[in-house]
């Protein structure tokens, strides 16, 4: 203790601000709470369990943590305020300089920032965790002999129909067609139950120009004589289009349509493409159409429907168990809930009497005996006797004559509907597949988002905020505080009643009106105490310097809004591409062009017109009672 104290009568004598602010003291209890939560982040989630369900980077507003958070924040800055407002050497008019009133101001902010900011060490030591239990060179190993098992699974039956088929060549480079109005009988088609695949070479072309609505407009003649294209893909300057041109009979790649493991060309799972799912972190063949043109996650899908037709080929048993002996392995690891058997599994695929490796018995996705998702394996209700097809290019009202499936399927009605033949092979077997998706997507994403640049410029305006508050009480005290809160409030509803009647009257440019509105009495409450303060009394000079501090960072944010508002309204103006001789709207925006950039900009200005203004406050304390 006595060494305490010789530590503040050091900082006293020498320091006198650093000792007036508590700083020293404050950093150390801060870092005290960083370390514990630095620990509770690395503890978190040991269990993998705790990784098996989405998003857990939110588990911290989720389960608790964050009101432990505010909790010691709260009491954190309340018991620097009760210490600090002791003494008050600028209220007691001893001698300060301008550099010591904005020294003052900059330990205030970080204080605060370092008090509130124990978000950052949880992730800190969440991330070192995440790093050192699930290291990356062993994530990749285990990644790959997942996604080599997961044809395996047999949980959809939509994944293994003969649409996905991406190898041998001919799949990878034919488009697929699959609706049955745009088949034509008088060529190769092949058929499974209630559905018709055709295979077509393409051809492409390019179109600049758009429509009133701003589509691209198909190229001619096509567009002309009602061609409908394949399919598209639209860029920012251009749209190409894919039309289908001749039928390729792939009778000789084709042993059977039934669904097949040879079928089989979806990712389980990869980091890079977790924006085609919904945010779950693996590639979901509903929402990937194996047809577009994003080559890599094509290439990708080929690769493993290849090695998927490599291992059904060497049709060696002992191959295929010592890779399901190894996915298993993997799962017992993450504790991934599942009931299977590698040599079952295996007899489930290989079979003599199922040289077409056709899939003959499902894994459930659930564990128990029912499942909260009914419609797992088959979603789409389908008219076995006919189907009606809207031909929507161009005209959506356009409806064909209904074309019978039994006019390509005659055998159609001594069928098994997919939905019963799921049904009727579904085994006792289960494997909760979501569980290892959620857990992987977790993992990548904990070590590879950046949680400090999404979630740090919340907690620098609270610090700058709470400081400029805090600031401005210690300059002018309580009282001229809380007229400064009480005239903010008034202004606040006197603007909203003038733009109200504003808009009742004149009716247009209302955002231009309210804006400049806005502007015009933010200037006039910060130009007052720069160049009339003497006109003033001191009350009204404090109300109007508390107003300026805290507001003037939210000026600078209006002057940004005013010109993202002026370019709005010049983007009107259409643009023509010099090379390609087509017009588009060329629509700049301030706020999107800096982005969160735009944020460290009006701190800056925030912290250099405070250093100013110190000038301000000095001569307003000056100014007689």
């Amino acid at each position: 203790m006595q060494k305490l104290n010789k530590f503040n009568q050091y900082l006293l004598e020498r320091y006198p601000t650093v000792w007036n602010t508590k700083i020293v003291w404050m950093l150390l209890a801060a870092l005290v709470f960083h370390i514990v939560f630095f620990i509770i982040g690395y503890v978190s989630h040991i269990d993998p369990v705790s990784l098996q369900k989405y998003s857990v980077k939110d588990d911290y507003f989720k389960n608790g943590v964050i009101f432990v958070h505010l909790i010691i924040s709260i009491l954190l800055i309340v018991g620097w305020l009760l210490m600090m407002l002791k003494n008050n050497a600028f209220k007691n008019f001893y001698p300060t300089s301008k550099g010591k009133l904005f020294g003052q101001f900059v330990q205030y902010f970080i204080i605060i920032f370092s008090c509130t900011t124990f978000y950052f060490s949880y992730m800190t030591g969440f991330r070192m965790f995440i790093n050192n239990k699930y290291p990356d060179q062993e994530m990749a190993k285990n990644i790959d002999i997942i996604n080599r098992t997961a044809p395996f699974l047999s949980q959809n039956i939509e994944s293994y129909t003969l649409e996905n088929r991406l190898f041998p060549k001919p799949f990878y480079d034919l488009y697929c067609e699959n609706n049955i109005e745009k088949i034509d009988r008088n060529k190769k088609f092949f058929v499974y139950y209630n559905r018709v695949y055709q295979y077509y070479t393409l051809y492409s072309k390019k179109s600049y120009q758009k429509d009133k609505k701003g589509n691209f407009i198909p190229p001619n003649p096509e567009y002309s004589n009602k061609i409908q294209p394949a399919y598209s893909d639209e860029e920012e300057k251009f749209e190409t289009f894919y039309y289908k041109k001749d039928v390729v009979d792939l009778s000789s790649q084709i042993q059977t349509t039934q669904p097949s493991f040879y079928n089989f060309s979806e990712i389980f799972y990869d980091y890079d493409f977790k924006s085609f799912d919904d945010g779950v972190g693996a590639v979901d063949a509903n929402y990937y159409d194996k047809n577009s043109p994003d080559y890599i996650l094509k290439n990708k899908k080929a690769i493993i429907n290849q090695k998927t037709a490599a291992l059904l080929n060497s049709k060696n048993s002992a191959e295929l168990e010592k890779l399901f002996e190894d996915f298993l392995s993997i799962s017992k690891t993450y504790r991934v809930r599942n009931n299977l058997n590698a040599k079952k599994w295996v007899s489930m695929i290989y079979s003599k009497d199922n040289p077409n490796f056709e899939v003959r018995y499902f894994i459930k996705d659930y564990g128990g005996k029912t499942r909260i998702d009914e419609d797992a394996y088959y979603e789409e209700t389908v008219a076995v006797d006919s189907v009606v097809v809207a031909a929507d290019y161009p005209n959506e009202n356009d409806i064909r004559d209904s074309i019978k499936i039994s006019e390509f399927n005659p055998e159609i009605n001594q069928q098994l509907a997919p939905d019963k033949y799921v049904k009727n092979n579904t085994t006792e077997y289960y494997y909760l597949s979501e569980n290892m998706k959620d857990l992987l997507k977790n993992v990548d994403s904990v070590k590879k988002d950046d949680f400090f640049s999404d979630n740090v410029h919340i907690y620098i305006w609270i610090a700058f905020f709470l400081s400029t508050f805090i600031f401005g009480f210690r300059i002018t005290g309580l009282r001229s505080l809380l007229f400064s809160v009480i005239s903010a409030g008034v202004l606040t509803l006197s603007i909203t009643l003038i733009t109200v009647f504003y808009g009742l009257t004149f009716r247009g440019q209302e955002e231009f009106f309210v804006a400049y509105f806005v502007l015009f009495i933010g200037l006039i409450i910060l130009l007052i105490p720069l160049l009339k303060m003497n006109m003033t009394n001191k009350m009204v000079s404090s109300v109007l310097i508390n107003i300026s501090l805290n507001g003037f960072v939210l000026l600078m944010l209006l002057i940004f809004a005013i010109i993202s508002l002026h370019q709005k309204a010049a983007c009107q103006i259409p643009v023509t591409h010099i090379d390609y001789d087509y017009t588009y709207q060329n629509c700049p925006n301030i706020f999107e062009d800096l982005g969160f950039i735009l944020s460290y900009i009006i701190l800056i200005l925030g912290f250099v017109f405070m250093y100013f203004y110190t000038a301000i406050l000095q001569k307003w304390k000056a100014m007689p009672e």
